[in-house]
């Protein structure tokens, strides 16, 4: 299986997230990983307004537009996506 550049991981990142959430997603940050069942994985965090990271529906539509795009461009990693506020943006 192939892994994409994270430049392009970060492009179809930020595109699924404002098609979905819209303008309010300003900036993201992709960490290539292993996730729990040692499966390459890319955990995406979006820095987005506050009334938007609670929304659980709009994390998996981001998730699932996310997942769709890796798999077409030949990548099967699975994306975990967080939206956070600029307040926990800056602590990593």
């Amino acid at each position: 299986m192939a892994q994409l550049p994270i430049h392009r991981i970060e492009e179809i990142g930020l595109a699924a997230a404002r098609a979905i959430a819209g303008g309010q997603v300003r900036a993201i940050r992709v960490r290539p990983a292993l996730d729990s069942g040692d499966e390459p994985a890319y955990f995406l965090s979006f820095l987005s307004e506050p009334g938007q990271t609670g929304q659980p529906e709009v994390l998996l539509d981001i998730a699932h537009r996310v997942r769709d795009e890796l798999i077409e461009n030949g990548d099967e990693s699975y994306p975990y996506i967080r939206l956070v506020t600029q307040d926990e943006w800056g602590v990593r």
